[in-house]
């Protein structure tokens, strides 16, 4: 998925994609389904009684469906868009008892310091405004030994399909997590129905 109805490729990470109703809306219509959800939860290994946090939730499907796997633990998503938190909230019935939707950011996470065993981010850590101060909020709200997932769409030619700069490929995310420090981290790739993602898997430092 590589998502750009109005992004400017050239400053990663600055807040260069222009979010709103109307592009919230086409996002939903568009991506809000995507493949990538499936394939990470799926695949990440999540526990019934785990505290999941998804940064950039968007419409919320991974949310949904980790809060149907964390059945005694509890998930919450985030997005700065409160459109996309209104279409979240929208798309969620009263059975997800477990799972709540808050407009928040990467750079300013509206959680108690230590209050999460996993963080996720989907196709999204492109869009944070400062990935810096992004990383440094992952790991403060992280319990210990907790785990952050970094997913991705696989695109042709390895890239993560946003344009040059330092968010490109794998392995310029594996080095921003290396230069913040975080550890055990891996590179997986799954695939399902011809679509494909990069799952960059690592711990709190």
């Amino acid at each position: 998925m590589s998502v750009n109805p109005t992004q400017d490729h050239d400053d990663h990470g600055t807040g260069q994609f222009k979010w709103d109703d109307k592009t919230a809306e086409w996002y939903a219509a568009e991506y809000g389904d995507h493949i990538s959800n499936d394939l990470t939860i799926v695949n990440i290994g999540l526990a019934p009684d785990d505290l999941l946090l998804d940064i950039g939730c968007g419409t919320g499907t991974a949310a949904r469906l980790a809060a149907e796997i964390c059945t005694a633990g509890k998930v919450i998503g985030i997005d700065p868009t409160a459109a996309m938190i209104r279409i979240a909230r929208e798309e969620t019935d009263e059975n997800y008892t477990n799972l709540k939707f808050m407009v928040g950011c990467a750079e300013k996470i509206p959680l108690a310091d230590q209050s999460v065993t996993i963080a996720t981010t989907i196709n999204s850590l492109h869009h944070w405004e400062d990935y810096k101060k992004g990383l440094a909020e992952v790991v403060r709200v992280l319990r210990s030994d907790g785990s952050f997932i970094i997913v991705n769409d696989i695109v042709d030619g390895n890239t993560f399909g946003h344009g040059y700069g330092p968010l490109e490929k794998p392995v310029h995310i594996i080095s921003i997590l290396e230069q913040a420090e975080f550890i055990d981290i891996s590179l997986e790739k799954y695939n399902k129905e011809g679509a494909g993602i990069y799952l960059i898997r690592s711990k709190k430092p």
